[in-house]
């Protein structure tokens, strides 16, 4: 059995077990640049898009990851976690582009040998134009077509890949984009369309698995899941339950039995409804025309505002939600009260901000609350801090900096941030220094 991390005083350094992950991750359309066949790039340039920049040459990482590589060995970490790109690997239905496969399996062998472990990332948001066309998620045969392709990926990139993350943020993905609630593609917003996509994207992480632990037995697998710290008060709980089951629970369901589960926290939701709003939403649930009408706006206003009810001067970050280190610790107790002693990798834990102290803060805390979910036999394997570097933060654009390493808009220029240095400092010791962040 493996030990849980030592009970230790608030003036005791913190010890994280050996073999524990420390990484980085980033996302293929985010930071790879020119991803011309998949719907973000049609979403970010149709008429009327919510789209604040055009990603285009994002942070050019398709040709610069060597060097990317290599900063994030250089400041000590040990993983690195990227995706790669549907909407390239097979730009029509049934034709894979073997030279980009070349290149992923090229990118996989430097990550190897600048001493990282890889943890590949099958679908991040973005979709193929042509599976787009046919109604993404929605459509019964896009699983399968998931499937097809995962398995040509992990065919391609063999014995070099032990961790896949399966879909990144379902959740995410259906309210997001078959919802309405956070502007992206296909900018559906009916209950409907909401439902069928959350029902492939289910089928779609299960046939995923499977052809992951098809093509590469000893490989793990899960899907990562976006969790957030909710407070509703007593008037808003129907709802706040009746959303976290079909954003959160449906997908925790989906994982169970999986490798492991990956968990991405960012902030806290405190909800606070009066007894007549909380009626109308009750009612609301019994008929699909109510839900379209009522319950959607209100998933939308929340999604704008995770944190309505917080009191003025509230820590917020670029994004607007709350700065909420604690919602870590939250967010993984429940997943391993949900899938008792299933593995547990956070595989996202971030912050936009341009006070670099701030994400300091943010990472010291949030370890902080994760170790003392470990000590309690919480079987949490691996930090993957969102981002590595700056990037384009979809509907956001350019404005938002998550990034470990700063990246300049006008040159590309990559900077290591303090915060970098202070997590790799964590990852070269597995220990976390008492009483607050160690100095720089």
């Amino acid at each position: 059995m493996t030990e849980a991390p030592a009970r230790a005083g608030s003036m005791a350094e913190l010890a994280f077990p050996p073999g524990f992950l420390w990484g980085a991750a980033t996302a293929a359309h985010q930071v790879e640049g020119w991803n011309a066949n998949s719907d973000w790039w049609d979403w970010e340039r149709r008429p009327g898009t919510p789209c604040r920049d055009e990603s285009g040459i994002a942070i050019d990482h398709y040709r610069r990851y060597r060097d990317d590589i290599a900063l994030l060995a250089g400041v000590g970490l040990d993983t690195y976690r990227y995706s790669v790109e549907w909407a390239r690997i097979e730009p029509a239905e049934g034709v894979f582009d073997e030279a980009v496969l070349d290149h992923y399996r090229a990118m996989t062998d430097a990550v190897w040998e600048a001493g990282l472990t890889p943890m590949v990332t099958l679908h991040h948001f973005t979709l193929p134009r042509w599976v787009a066309a046919r109604g993404g998620w929605m459509d019964p045969g896009t699983p399968a077509r998931f499937a097809r392709y995962a398995e040509r990926v992990v065919r391609a990139l063999a014995d070099r890949v032990d961790w896949y993350c399966t879909i990144n943020e379902p959740g995410i993905v259906a309210w997001g984009g078959y919802l309405g609630a956070l502007d992206f593609p296909p900018g559906r917003t009916d209950t409907r369309s909401w439902e069928r996509a959350i029902e492939g994207l289910v089928a779609g992480h299960r046939l995923g698995y499977e052809a992951v632990k098809g093509a590469r037995p000893s490989a793990r697998a899960g899907l990562t899941n976006q969790l957030i710290e909710w407070e509703p008060d007593e008037d808003a709980r129907p709802f706040i339950d009746w959303l976290r089951a079909r954003t959160e629970d449906v997908f925790l369901e989906a994982a169970r039995g999986d490798d492991f589960i990956g968990v991405q926290t960012y902030t806290r939701a405190v909800v606070r409804m009066g007894a007549w709003q909380s009626a109308a939403l009750r009612l609301s649930l019994r008929s699909r025309l109510l839900r379209d009408r009522v319950l959607v706006p209100q998933i939308r206003r929340q999604a704008l505002d995770p944190a309505p009810a917080l009191p003025p001067g509230a820590r917020r970050t670029q994004m607007g939600y709350e700065f909420r280190p604690e919602a870590l610790e939250a967010t993984v107790r429940r997943t391993a009260a949900v899938l008792p002693g299933q593995a547990i990798v956070v595989t996202e834990h971030g912050i936009a901000t341009d006070d670099d102290a701030e994400r300091i803060e943010l990472i010291d805390g949030g370890l902080r609350g994760l170790h003392a979910a470990m000590v309690d036999w919480v079987p949490v394997k691996g930090y993957i801090h969102w981002s590595a570097f700056d990037n384009f933060e979809w509907v956001k654009g350019y404005s938002q900096r998550f990034g470990l390493i700063g990246v300049d808009r006008a040159t590309l220029e990559r900077t290591v941030r303090p915060s970098a240095q202070f997590l790799g400092r964590i990852a070269r010791t597995g220990r976390l220094g008492p009483g607050g962040p160690v100095p720089g």
